[in-house]
C-alpha cells in the first residue's frame, strides 16, 4: 500500500514537472527570446534604430507563428511587420522561417541598404541573378 502511494505522488510529480516546461516554453516570453537570438546573430542589423514587438503569437503543438512588429525609435509612423515561423528544438524556440508582411512610412524607392531600421530584407533570387526592378 505504501509503495503505491509512493509511485502515484512520483508519477503526479513527473506529470507536473512536464505540463510546467510545457507551459514555460509555449509562451510568448520565450519565443519573443528565440527571435531576438535570431535577431541578434546577424551583424548587419541596425539594432539600435528600431524597437522590437512581438504583438502575436500562435502555438501548434511544437510551431509557433510570431507577428513581430519592428517600429522605428525616431518616428513610431515608420514600421515593418514580419511573420516568423517557429520550431520547438531540444526544449528551445529556433525561428525557421520570415516573412514580411507589411510596411508603413520611409521612401519607395530606397534600397535595402538604406534602410535604416528593421530587418533586411531576403531578395529573390539566387546569386548572379538580377535583383528585381522597382515597377514605378
Amino acid at each position: 500500500m505504501r509503495k503505491l502511494k509512493l509511485s502515484t505522488i512520483a508519477t503526479a510529480a513527473l506529470l507536473l514537472l512536464c505540463s510546467c516546461n510545457r507551459l514555460s516554453t509555449h509562451s510568448k516570453a520565450s519565443v519573443e527570446r528565440a527571435i531576438n537570438d535570431h535577431l541578434a546573430q546577424n551583424r548587419h542589423l541596425k539594432s539600435g534604430s528600431f524597437q522590437t514587438k512581438v504583438e502575436s503569437v500562435a502555438f501548434k503543438g511544437d510551431t509557433a507563428n510570431a507577428v513581430v512588429r519592428f517600429e522605428s525609435r525616431e518616428s513610431s509612423s515608420l514600421f515593418v511587420e514580419v511573420r516568423y515561423g517557429l520550431q520547438l528544438e531540444n526544449g528551445h524556440w529556433q525561428v525557421v522561417s520570415s516573412t514580411p508582411m507589411s510596411g508603413q512610412g520611409g521612401d519607395s524607392h530606397d534600397s535595402p541598404q538604406d534602410q535604416s531600421f528593421g530587418p533586411p530584407a531576403t531578395q529573390p533570387g539566387g546569386p548572379g541573378e538580377p535583383a528585381p526592378q522597382p515597377s514605378h
